[in-house]
């Protein structure tokens, strides 16, 4: 079974102070100076598939691991990290720097759907959302592109006697869900309490992985021309409209919409009235 799970490196955002949060000139956060890390959905993905990847009892089924990330050289440490940790093969598509990937899931499917009709994997694996944008929009244009199924939300994935077929668990209105799917597959990792965390490497792992080279890809390497290229991606392709998609957009503004929550006031001339206006009118209903 060939795997391959698409991950982003973001900024840790925790250590960062309100008054990083200041753009500039070109309505851009500067985020430099932070450290990246993996998106939490990607790091449970990326556990994930090495646990899959371990062969059944009496099979000598395994899995061939991919890890794939669009992005510059700064992500090459992150996949060193993977080759180290168990992944067979660390690729890196080379993004064309006048192509703005931010906002842009639709061109992100694109690359990503290139690569893999050039590659027979059985399943692809994604986090729910992927730091900036978190628009969770990547995992599904990539299943419609490809035309496999894709199931969200996903808690847990096992093996079965079948190297066609895999147990997968996912959440659905509250409640956990278990089918037998057939492959291929997209899979979209939810809150996984399994595999919340990927593995660390030993120091062995980490001297042998600095020997392995990580796979760069241009869209040249993925037959993507001016006429197909993830700037130019035809809706018509995951939509009925005959227009291009066209990504050449400039933000001009980055703000956050104020939210108003309602405030209701509680009347009463002590706070026992209070209190019990509180419980015949709002607590009362909701308990059993």
């Amino acid at each position: 079974m060939k795997i391959a799970v698409c991950f982003k490196i973001i900024a840790d955002y925790d250590r960062m102070s309100p008054k990083d949060w200041e753009w500039d000139e070109h309505y851009v956060v500067d985020t430099r100076f932070v450290r990246s890390i993996f998106n939490c959905f990607e790091e449970s993905a990326l556990e994930m598939a090495l646990k899959l990847s371990r062969p059944l009892e009496k099979t000598a089924d395994t899995a061939e691991l991919t890890a794939l990330t669009i992005d510059d050289e700064k992500a090459d440490l992150f996949l060193k990290h993977l080759i180290a940790v168990g992944y067979d093969h660390a690729v890196r598509i080379c993004p064309n720097k006048k192509l703005a990937l931010r906002f842009s899931p639709l061109s992100i499917s694109h690359l990503i759907s290139a690569y893999m009709n050039h590659n027979a994997h059985q399943l692809v694996i994604f986090g729910m959302q992927g730091g900036e944008g978190d628009n969770g929009q990547t995992g599904f244009l990539v299943a419609e592109q490809l035309g496999w199924p894709c199931i969200r939300e996903v808690t847990d994935v096992i093996k079965t006697e079948s190297p066609d077929f895999l147990k997968v668990t996912s959440r659905i209105d509250g409640a956990s869900l278990v089918q037998i799917v057939k492959l291929p597959m997209v899979l979209i990792i939810g809150n996984s309490k399994d595999s919340p965390y990927l593995r660390i490497p030993n120091l062995k792992q980490k001297l042998e992985a600095k020997k392995k080279q990580v796979t760069l890809l241009s869209e040249h390497d993925l037959k993507l021309d001016n006429k197909e290229g993830p700037h130019k991606v035809g809706l018509n392709k995951v939509g009925p409209n005959k227009e291009w998609f066209n990504t050449d957009k400039t933000l001009i503004n980055l703000h956050r919409q104020k939210v108003n929550p309602p405030c209701i006031f509680l009347e009463g001339q002590t706070g026992r009235d209070q209190a019990e206006q509180l419980y015949h009118q709002y607590l009362k209903k909701r308990l059993p």
